[in-house]
C-alpha cells in the first residue's frame, strides 16, 4: 500500500461566470520516502490538486471535489475533524508559496510554531522545545533567540526556512511543498532546495514538491508528474523524462529552460496550437 493514493480526483471551481474544471479525473501515488515531482505552468492544477490533499479548497458549492484521496488506506474527505486535524501535520504537512504572508504578523514566529504543535500532536513533548528544536534542524542559528522574532524581522530565506521549521514540528511522513523557492533570489533558492533533500533524507520522508522549475527537479526527485490543463499528460521517473520526453507539451517545458553556454539564443515559447 501506498502512502498516499489518488484515484480520480477531480476539481470543479463554481462562480457567477460558471464552471471551471480545474483538476480532470488525475490518478498517481507516493511511495513511503518517495520524493515526487508535479510539474507545469500556472494554471495547470498543480497547486490545487496539492491542495486538496489536506482539504484546503473552499467548501462546495464554490469548489466540488471527487475521486478519493486516500492517506495511508483511508479517504481525507471522509475523516471526521479530530482524525483530520491528527492527520495534519502529523501524516502529511504543506509549505505555501509565500511565507511573508502565511504567517501572522501580529505573533512570534515561535508562538505559531507552537500552535502548529499543539493542534496536531498528542501533546506527549513541550511545544516550545519542539519549536526550537524545529528551527535547529532547518539551520537557523541562535533557535531559541528566535522562537521571540516577529515575521517582520526575518530575511525571505529566513522566513522560508521557519516555515518548512512548522511544516516538520509534528514530524509528518509526507511534506508537500508548493513552489517553496517563489520570490527567493537564486542563492537563497539553492539553500531551500539543499535543506529540503537534507531534511528528507534524515528523517526519510516523502515529498511532494509543487513547481513550475524542471530546472530543481533533478536535484530533489526521483520522479515527475507532468500537469496541463487539468490534466496528467506525462510521467516517470525525473531522468528518462527531462532527457527523452514524449508528450509535445512536456518537449515545450523544456525546450523553454535556458541553457549555459547558449548566450543569445531566444527562448522557445510555448505553441499550444501544436498541443
Amino acid at each position: 500500500m501506498s502512502l498516499l493514493e489518488v484515484k480520480n480526483l477531480k476539481i470543479r471551481f463554481d462562480s457567477r461566470r460558471g464552471q471551471t474544471d480545474a483538476v480532470k479525473g488525475i490518478d498517481f501515488e507516493i511511495g513511503d520516502g518517495e520524493s515526487v515531482a508535479i510539474v507545469g505552468e500556472s494554471g495547470s492544477g498543480k497547486s490545487v490538486t496539492a491542495m486538496s490533499l489536506m482539504r484546503l479548497l473552499p467548501p462546495p458549492p464554490l469548489c466540488t471535489v471527487s475521486g478519493k484521496i486516500l492517506l495511508e488506506g483511508k479517504n481525507v474527505y471522509e475523516m471526521d475533524g479530530k482524525t483530520l486535524r491528527a492527520a495534519r501535520g502529523g501524516k502529511i504537512a504543506y509549505i505555501f508559496q509565500e511565507p511573508a504572508t502565511s504567517f501572522n504578523p501580529l505573533f512570534t514566529i515561535g508562538s505559531q510554531i507552537e500552535e502548529a504543535v499543539k493542534l496536531h500532536s498528542d501533546g506527549s513533548e513541550d511545544p516550545r522545545e519542539v519549536a526550537a528544536k524545529s528551527l535547529e534542524d532547518v539551520g537557523i542559528r541562535d533557535a531559541r533567540l528566535r522562537l521571540k522574532s516577529y515575521p517582520h524581522e526575518m530575511s525571505g530565506g529566513m522566513l522560508q526556512r521557519a516555515m518548512i521549521a512548522m511544516a516538520l514540528a509534528c514530524r509528518p511522513k509526507l511534506l508537500v511543498a508548493d513552489e517553496p523557492t517563489t520570490a527567493l533570489d537564486v542563492t537563497i533558492q539553492k539553500q531551500v532546495i539543499d535543506l529540503l533533500a537534507d531534511v528528507r533524507l534524515r528523517r526519510k520522508m516523502s515529498l511532494l514538491l509543487i513547481t513550475h522549475n524542471f530546472g530543481i527537479i533533478r536535484h530533489l526527485c526521483e520522479r515527475v508528474i507532468v500537469m496541463f490543463r487539468g490534466e496528467i499528460v506525462e510521467t516517470g521517473a525525473c531522468a528518462d523524462v527531462l532527457e527523452n520526453p514524449q508528450h509535445p507539451y512536456t518537449k515545450a517545458l523544456i525546450n523553454c529552460i535556458p541553457r549555459i553556454g547558449h548566450k543569445g539564443e531566444k527562448l522557445r515559447p510555448i505553441d499550444y496550437a501544436k498541443l
